[in-house]
């Protein structure tokens, strides 16, 4: 699980019982908690062969509210709002501003009033990492050219929600830094 989102949830930001969706879901790294503890979940990922490994690891457990769709948040059609999102590392591979306002738009609209939205992506909010390729990408020292969060960015974000805690920012070796953002509808 990602630490930050740990944090967040050992510090009862997510309620027992919620309404969970995982954008990006991948395998599941992030989603175990959530199944082991049977919040009601949903898991979406563009890749069908992590969806049937992420539904292969929850039978081992005994949740009973959980799905996995083969989809993106672009085109995800959800027959009601999640009380919690989580959207990792999935934003850095927007292709271009619109896309990336589309999708904070569309995460929006998932979330109940008040609910939280929990963001990781690739940063160069602080600039101290990372060079410009272009007008939507940033390359950084690692080699990966990614759609990074900035501060105009961010603030793009406040258009739909509040902080709930202040953004936190990591370095990993001098090689990327990602920001870790825990957000609430208003």
């Amino acid at each position: 699980m990602d630490l930050f989102l740990l944090d967040w949830v050992l510090k009862g930001k997510v309620v027992p019982g919620s309404r969970i969706l995982d954008v990006g879901c991948g395998e599941g790294r992030n989603a175990v908690y959530f199944l082991q503890n049977e919040f009601d979940f949903t898991g979406i990922d563009p890749d069908e062969s992590k969806i049937r490994l992420i539904e292969f690891l929850n039978k081992q457990f005994t949740t009973t509210k959980a799905r996995f769709l083969v989809g993106e948040l672009a085109t995800f059609q959800s027959p009601g709002l999640f009380d919690f999102i989580v959207c990792s590392r999935v934003l850095h591979f927007s292709k271009n501003e619109e896309e990336f306002l589309n999708a904070i738009q569309a995460l929006a609209k998932l979330l109940t009033k008040e609910g939280l939205l929990y963001v990781a992506m690739d940063s160069v909010w602080d600039a101290s990492i990372g060079s410009v390729v272009d007008a939507n990408h940033h390359q950084f020292p690692d080699g990966k050219v990614r759609f990074a969060l900035t501060f105009p960015r961010y603030q793009h974000f406040l258009k739909f929600f509040t902080e709930e805690e202040a953004p936190r920012t990591l370095i990993h070796h001098g090689e990327r830094a990602q920001s870790f953002l825990l957000l609430k509808k208003t």
